[in-house]
C-alpha cells in the first residue's frame, strides 16, 4: 500500500516547490506521473524517498505511507522499502565497476558477501551487463549506466520502485526490457511509480495516471479512462507524448533543402578504448554545410565515442577526420548537461558565457524560455529538460560550424522538444551543421536529412522514417 499526502515541500526554507499532492496505490499497480518539464515530477520522487529532506537540505510537510510506515519520518524505512532510479544515472553510479556498484548497495543493507555476489550476478545478467561487470563505469554508454542504476535500485528487493524518466537515453532494446522489467515487478506484487514524458511506452501497463503542473496535482485518471481518445487529446495538450510514430503525420519538410558543400570528411575511422578491440571499424562519411545527420544504434555501439572522437576528446583512433576549411569549429554537447555549467545561478552562467563569447547578455536570455522564473536558481537544480536546454544555448553562443549533440531530447517534454526542433532547423538554415546521436524516433522524423545506423562497429545509411518505425517496433509500441 502507498499513500502520498504531501501538504508542501521545497528545497529551501521559504521556497515551496510542491503543494497539496495526494494519491495512492496498491500492490501490483503501476502509477504513472506526467507533466511538463519543471512541473515537480522529480521533486515528488525525491520527497517520497526521503532524499529531499535527508540529503538535499530540503523540507516536507505531510506523510508518505509505504506499508503503513512513514518514509518522511524515518530514513531507514525509505532505504529498506524503496528503490529509486534517478533520471540522470551519472548522479547515481558511484563505484568503479558495475559489479562493485550492485555489491555496494547490497553490502550497505546488510547482505552477506555470498548472498550479495549471487544477487549481483543475477541482476547484471538480467540487465545485459554481466560481460561488462569488471569494466570501468566510464566506458559504459548512457543507456548502460541507466540499466546499471536499475539493477542496483532493485537489488535489495524493495516494495516500492520509483523510476524517473527510465526511457531517457535508452535504446529501443533497453526500453523493451524496461517494459518487461516493469511488468515483472507488477506481477510480483510491487508498486511501481514511473515519471515519464513518453508515457506511450507504459500507458498500456498503467493502473493510474497522475498529472502535475507547477508543483500541484491537476488531474488523476484510472481504469478505462486511460485508453479513452479524449484523454489522449488532453495529454497532448499537456505536452505529454502519447502517440507512436506510425500515428503521427510525417512533417512536411523539404528533404532537399539546400545543404551546401562538404565541410567534414570522415574516412577509414577506427576507434577503441582498449587497443586490439575496436568499437568502430572503417567508418567513412561526409557532412555538408547546414545538414542534420542523425546517428542511431544500440547503447554501447559507439555513437558517443564517435562524437567525442570528432570533437577531439577521444584519442584512441586511427583514420582521417578532416575539416575542409581552416577555422572551422566543432562544439560537443554531452548527454550529461551538468558538465557544461560553472556558475551558481542561471544568470551568472549566462553572464560568464556572454563575457567569453562577446554576445550581449540579452541575446542569451531571449533563448531561455524559463529565464525570468529560474534566473536565480542553480543550473544543477533545474529539471533535466531545462538543464539540457541551457546547455544547447551555451553551445549556440560559441557559434560553431558543426554542433555534436549527444541524446539532446532526453528529459524534454513536447513543448520543449518542438522549440528545440525549431531552434535546430533555424540554425541549420543559417549553415550550421549537426551530428545528433539519438534513440528518439521524433528526431529522425522531424530533423534528419540523413541517418546512419551503427551496427557491429560499422556504419550504413538507412532512410530516417524506416529507422524511426524500426526503433518503436523493437520497443514494443509499433
Amino acid at each position: 500500500m502507498l499513500r502520498v499526502d504531501i501538504e508542501a515541500a521545497g528545497y529551501r526554507a521559504g521556497e515551496t516547490t510542491l503543494r497539496k499532492i495526494k494519491f495512492g496505490g496498491g500492490e501490483g499497480e503501476l502509477i504513472l506521473v506526467g507533466g511538463a518539464s519543471g512541473s515537480g515530477k522529480t521533486t515528488l520522487l525525491l520527497t517520497i524517498s526521503g532524499v529531499l529532506s535527508s540529503l538535499l537540505g530540503g523540507w516536507a510537510d505531510g506523510s508518505v505511507l509505504v506499508r503503513d510506515e512513514d518514509t518522511l519520518k524515518t530514513n531507514s524505512v525509505a532505504s529498506r522499502l524503496i528503490g529509486l532510479v534517478l533520471q540522470d544515472p551519472e548522479k547515481q553510479v558511484l563505484m568503479p565497476t558495475p559489479l562493485d556498484e550492485v555489491l555496494f548497495t547490497l553490502e550497505n543493507l546488510g547482505f552477506s558477501d555470498e548472498e550479495a555476489l549471487a544477487r549481483a550476478t543475477e541482476l547484471l545478467k538480467r540487465f545485459g551487463l554481466f560481460n561488462k561487470r569488471l569494466d570501468h563505469v566510464e566506458t559504459l554508454s548512457g543507456g548502460e549506466k541507466r540499466r546499471l542504476s536499475l539493477a542496483s535500485a532493485i537489488s535489495h528487493k524493495p516494495y516500492l520502485i520509483m523510476l524517473d524518466e527510465p526511457t531517457a537515453s535508452m535504446d529501443p532494446w533497453g526500453i523493451r526490457e524496461v517494459r518487461k522489467f516493469t511488468n515483472d515487478l507488477i506481477r510480483e506484487g510491487n508498486i511501481v511509480l514511473i515519471v515519464e514524458h513518453k508515457i506511450k511506452y507504459f500507458l498500456d501497463l498503467a493502473d493510474k495516471l497522475v498529472l502535475l503542473s507547477s508543483g500541484e496535482k491537476i488531474a488523476e485518471y484510472s481504469g478505462s479512462e486511460l485508453t479513452s481518445r479524449s484523454l489522449l487529446e488532453k495529454l497532448r495538450d499537456a505536452n505529454i507524448d502519447v502517440e507512436p510514430v506510425h500515428e503521427v503525420p510525417r512533417e512536411e519538410r523539404d528533404k532537399k533543402r539546400g545543404v551546401g558543400e562538404v565541410i567534414l570528411t570522415i574516412e577509414g575511422l577506427e576507434c577503441w578504448h582498449n587497443s586490439g578491440k575496436p568499437i568502430l571499424k572503417n567508418v567513412s562519411f561526409d557532412v555538408r554545410k547546414g545538414e542534420v545527420l542523425v546517428l542511431v544504434g544500440p547503447n554501447g555501439s559507439g555513437k558517443t565515442t564517435l562524437l567525442k572522437t570528432i570533437a577531439g576528446f577521444h584519442k584512441g583512433y586511427s583514420g582521417e577526420i578532416k575539416l575542409r576549411e581552416s577555422g572551422k569549429r566543432v562544439f560537443y554537447v554531452s548527454q550529461t548537461p551538468d558538465y557544461m555549467f560553472l556558475e551558481s545561478t542561471v544568470e551568472k552562467e549566462l553572464r560568464l558565457v556572454s563575457s567569453r563569447v562577446g554576445l550581449p547578455l540579452e541575446a542569451l536570455i531571449e533563448k531561455i524560455p524559463f529565464y525570468s522564473e529560474k534566473k536565480n536558481s542553480s543550473p544543477y537544480r533545474l529539471s533535466l529538460g531545462q538543464r539540457r536546454w541551457l546547455s544547447l544555448v551555451v553551445a549556440w553562443a560559441y557559434k560553431p560550424n558543426i554542433i555534436l549533440l549527444d541524446e539532446p531530447t532526453a528529459g524534454l517534454d513536447i513543448g520543449f522538444l518542438n522549440n528545440l526542433f525549431s531552434y535546430i532547423r533555424s540554425l541549420s538554415r543559417e549553415g550550421i551543421s549537426f551530428i545528433i546521436s539519438t534513440h528518439d524516433p521524433r528526431v529522425l522524423l522531424s530533423l534528419a536529412d540523413r541517418s546512419l545506423m551503427i551496427d557491429g562497429g560499422r556504419v550504413r545509411e538507412v532512410e530516417p522514417y524506416k529507422v524511426a518505425l524500426m526503433l518503436e517496433s523493437i520497443a514494443g509500441v509499433y
